[in-house]
């Protein structure tokens, strides 16, 4: 009996931890995959922070296959707080010469975020 009892504590406690994680929210990117076509003069990814009360700051950037910061991309904004329960457009638009029109380039895009946090005194 005391092994039921204590069976079904464990899956009410694993019950509410999983309901809390998910209530939490925080930063969705609109894709895991940016396709930018050659002949397109910008795209865009939505990002949303689905969080009820937190603010994030938010940082993203392009980088070449090797990690190099790529200069050939702008993203706007590249640096912006992101609202509770708000949703916001990324930018990205190629200035750089001409790609390989034989093959596909690969490049990855950055995000980062980070919560804002009160100052404790």
């Amino acid at each position: 009996m005391m092994t039921k009892i204590k069976l079904l504590m464990l899956i009410i406690f694993y019950l509410i931890i999983s309901a809390s994680a998910h209530a939490a929210g925080g930063i969705a990117l609109g894709a895991t995959r940016i396709i930018y076509p050659a002949d397109a003069k910008q795209t865009a990814v939505w990002i949303r922070n689905s969080h009820t009360n937190e603010r994030f700051l938010v940082n993203s950037w392009i980088e070449n296959s090797s990690g190099v910061k790529e200069k050939s991309f702008i993203i706007t904004p590249p640096l912006f707080v992101s609202e509770p329960k708000s949703e916001n457009t990324l930018r990205i638009i190629y200035t750089g010469p001409p790609l390989a029109a034989d093959r596909e380039s690969l490049f990855w895009m950055n995000v980062k975020t980070i919560p804002v946090m009160l100052p404790t005194y």
